[in-house]
């Protein structure tokens, strides 16, 4: 800037030169900035583009959106809307004005959100709240299921209604709970401790349905996150559709992507354990069975040997003796059978099908989510290929030129490119865009006579 004064002061500068310096200036110095504003007289053009002018108190700003960047918007504000842009400074030299070149626009609101989002998910995961090493099973038969969330939301019927048709004698006890708002924090942390003091409840299911950042947003909040860290039971998060995450989905002990499911993964289906035990109890029985008989046989083979041989008044006492020994082994047996009962049944718990089948169901629909995501960024990368390969064509087409006021001169079906083709009182063709004329050549100037060119419009 400095060497721009002194050598204005030894030469004047012309009005291209001057704007040429300052812009040169600007856009080196302000290549990348981020602006936040009021957004008024938004204006979007046929051609595509979008011209938008951004505003505070004291100052306004205009801006401009290209084509191909209106495409891939995912937030499209509306006037008087408070919003937070990204681009760049750009100096138009012909007019000496400068607009803002914008590549992405968001609402100021959810950029903060998000930046607080950001911030205490790395805080508590510093802190080591998301470890798999902290995280509590699920019981397999809860006494009570817990559940926070509101009192007449969509949730709430969800869970009830799976829990019912699962295990219908599993009481849920409910603690109503705001679930947005400015009391939603302190009412989901105060549900959270109710229901840790309830003797019955042995898993806490905290969720709500499906809404916008903002709507979630007491769930991602510092208070509920460290209520459900310290939970003395475990809980299970369900927070929104499949593609909502929150802070919450992180601490708890178990992330289910909807109410339903989290009443799932709660509670066993009462049937598949009912014929589970009906196996366990009869093959204990035919065990059992087979050991008395075993052992019944033992014990009249031994009388029958001690009635043909000996007297029973001598052995009688190491018959008794023996008798004790005999319950003492039977009872044994009878432990370590109980025992194998027990191990057979926590097996069959892991192998079942419902259990199998629920995490094949998660595994399924985290493996569609990312295939959507895919397709859609594979669609959209064609769709833009497909966008800029139009404009490139367009570029290229006579007709464009001729619709920005370029026409077409012919004398006698011969293409005219020169005045030096020309005679006066030649009769010759001039073609537009939106149609022809027939003309005389009265005059015939030089291109040092004509008229100087005029300047291009901002695009």
């Amino acid at each position: 800037m400095n060497d721009m004064i002194n050598s204005s002061k030894s030469s004047p500068l012309s009005v291209s030169q001057l704007t040429a310096k300052i812009k040169r200036h600007l856009e080196e110095t302000f290549d990348y900035v981020i602006v936040e504003g009021e957004l008024s007289g938004l204006n979007a053009h046929r051609s595509g583009h979008v011209y938008l002018t951004m505003k505070d108190e004291h100052a306004r700003i205009d801006g401009i959106v290209w084509r191909s960047t209106v495409q891939r918007l995912r937030y499209r504000p509306q006037s008087g809307e408070h919003i937070l842009v990204k681009g760049r400074l750009n100096v138009y030299a012909p007019q000496g004005s400068y607009k803002l070149i914008i590549d992405s626009i968001e609402p100021v609101g959810l950029g903060r959100l998000q930046a607080q989002f950001e911030a205490l998910k790395a805080k508590l995961d510093s802190e080591g709240l998301f470890e798999s090493s902290r995280k509590r099973p699920i019981p397999l038969l809860p006494r009570a299921v817990g559940l926070v969330t509101s009192a007449t939301g969509a949730a709430r019927r969800d869970v009830e209604s799976v829990i019912q048709r699962r295990s219908p004698q599993i009481p849920i006890v409910i603690c109503p709970a705001s679930v947005q708002g400015e009391h939603a924090v302190g009412d989901i942390v105060r549900a959270i401790r109710t229901l840790n003091n309830h003797a019955s409840v042995d898993v806490i299911i905290v969720g709500r349905g499906g809404g916008s950042l903002e709507d979630l947003w007491a769930f991602n909040e510092e208070k509920v996150a460290r209520a459900i860290a310290t939970s003395k039971k475990p809980i299970i998060s369900a927070v929104g559709h499949e593609t909502d995450t929150t802070i919450a989905d992180f601490v708890s002990d178990c992330r289910a992507p909807t109410p339903s499911v989290a009443a799932e993964l709660a509670v066993p289906v009462r049937d598949d354990l009912l014929y589970s035990l009906d196996v366990l109890t009869e093959s204990m029985t035919r065990l059992l069975t087979l050991q008395l008989e075993t052992n019944r046989s033992v014990l009249l083979s031994l009388s029958y040997r001690l009635q043909s041989s000996v007297d029973p008044r001598r052995l009688r006492l190491p018959i008794h003796q023996k008798m004790q020994r005999l319950q003492q082994a039977f009872g044994r047996h009878l432990s370590q059978s109980k025992r194998r009962v027990r191990d057979l049944e926590r097996r069959l718990i892991r192998v079942e099908p419902t259990v199998r089948l629920s995490q094949s169901r998660n595994r399924l629909s985290t493996t569609s989510l990312a295939l959507e995501r895919a397709i859609d960024s594979i669609i959209k990368t064609a769709t833009h290929q497909l966008n800029n390969s139009a404009l490139k064509l367009n570029a290229l087409s006579p007709l464009a030129n001729l619709s920005r006021g370029f026409s077409i001169t012919r004398k006698d079906k011969q293409l005219i490119s020169s005045a030096s083709q020309l005679q006066t009182n030649d009769s010759i063709r001039v073609l537009f865009a939106d149609g022809m004329v027939d003309a005389l050549v009265t005059d015939i100037y030089s291109d040092t006579q004509g008229t100087p060119n005029e300047s291009k419009e901002f695009k």
